[in-house]
């Protein structure tokens, strides 16, 4: 698929997919597994310098005033050189801020997180893959202002300093900041190196000034933060699959069997076709409802969609660029291995295949009713 982008989104994708290549790589993950780091510092520290995510900040905050799909193109880049980076979860945390009526609260950590000096990631119930009004697994008392409950997976809770608290369900929905001094964080690393934390508030007080949106304003900003995951999780598969395709290709043009490369053989030329037909349709949707997400014009059954089939297609394009290499792909040592795992992971956040496709079911089937 050809992007139809504006010369600035075309420059941005230029300068994410350089920064990318420099500051990431199958390389860099291995030396940061053994590290057992959750954070590339150096990768992230250019990518505040660089000011990304004002791009998504509206202009009366102080941002660029652009969306999603701008973001999303550096995700994709994010996803092709396997950066372990925050960058979806501090973008959509400053979106949301950005975003609050109230000025005054988002503000300072808004400005904090921009200059990178406080890192604020989102712990919402998409963290457990199911979302948009459903039961949750913290709750909040608007007349005391306690918090209380559990939050499953959340991404670098390791190293936030504080969490953008939203919780769409319940007689109280509330968006709030919460230091991270006032939750018990428990971290648990995934296949791929990163991690998932489960947060604990055990009847947390949260002071005014830290609320950012309550009620039905607190409702829409936690869907709408949470649509923002889902998507961005989903552009991220784009980049990672299409780069464990593009290892395949360069290893069946020099792998030899019977004199030849294997990658003259047509049944491994019909696989690769199928794949790459897969990752376009893929960019074709997941675009297409990141544009109609900046828009407003989304419907949350196609955001279910896209990371539905991103999260499908993703671990069939890896499992076949596995099968490809042979043996050696299944080895420790061949990069191929990387892409597998980290799909594993990324697949399932925010909401695997079956939890999405769960999700379109009963929204397509909700709007036929209402039809």
């Amino acid at each position: 698929m050809d992007l139809l982008l504006t010369e600035q989104q075309k420059l941005f994708a230029e300068t994410a997919t350089r920064l990318c290549l420099d500051h990431g790589g199958p390389r860099r993950l291995r030396a940061l597994r053994a590290a057992a780091a959750e954070i590339d510092a150096d990768a992230w520290r250019k990518i505040i310098e660089s000011e990304w995510l004002a791009t998504v900040v509206a202009e009366g905050r102080g941002g660029q005033g652009l969306g999603a799909l701008d973001v999303a193109l550096a995700l994709e880049q994010a996803g092709h050189q396997l950066l372990m980076v925050p960058l979806l979860e501090a973008a959509a945390t400053a979106w949301t801020m950005s975003r609050a009526e109230d000025v005054a609260r988002a503000g300072a950590g808004l400005a904090d997180l921009l200059r990178g000096s406080r890192l604020i990631v989102p712990a919402t119930a998409a963290a457990s893959w199911r979302y948009g009004g459903g039961a949750s697994g913290v709750t909040y008392d608007h007349k005391a202002g306690l918090l209380k409950g559990s939050i499953p997976f959340v991404a670098y809770g390791g190293s936030a300093e504080a969490f953008l608290v939203a919780i769409d369900a319940g007689a109280q929905p509330v968006v709030t900041i919460v230091p991270r001094s006032e939750a018990s964080v428990t971290v648990a690393r995934n296949v791929d190196g990163s991690t998932a934390s489960r947060l604990t508030f055990a009847d947390v007080h949260v002071p005014a000034e830290q609320v950012i949106a309550t009620g039905a304003e607190a409702k829409k900003l936690a869907l709408q933060l949470q649509d923002f995951l889902v998507l961005g999780a989903a552009a991220e598969l784009i980049g990672l699959a299409a780069a464990a395709l593009d290892v395949t290709l360069d290893y069946i043009k020099l792998r030899q069997q019977f004199g030849r490369p294997i990658g003259s053989f047509q049944v491994l030329q019909h696989r690769a076709v199928n794949a790459f037909i897969d990752v376009e349709l893929n960019r074709s949707l997941v675009y297409r409802v990141l544009a109609a997400y900046d828009a407003g014009e989304h419907h949350p059954a196609m955001v279910s969609a896209a990371k539905a089939r991103a999260s499908r297609s993703a671990l069939e394009i890896v499992r076949c660029a596995l099968q490809m290499h042979g043996a050696i792909g299944y080895a420790e040592e061949h990069d191929i291995g990387l892409y597998y795992k980290r799909a594993m992971a990324l697949s399932a956040q925010y909401g695997g295949e079956l939890s999405h496709s769960t999700r379109f079911s009963e929204l397509t089937l909700e709007a036929g009713a209402l039809s």
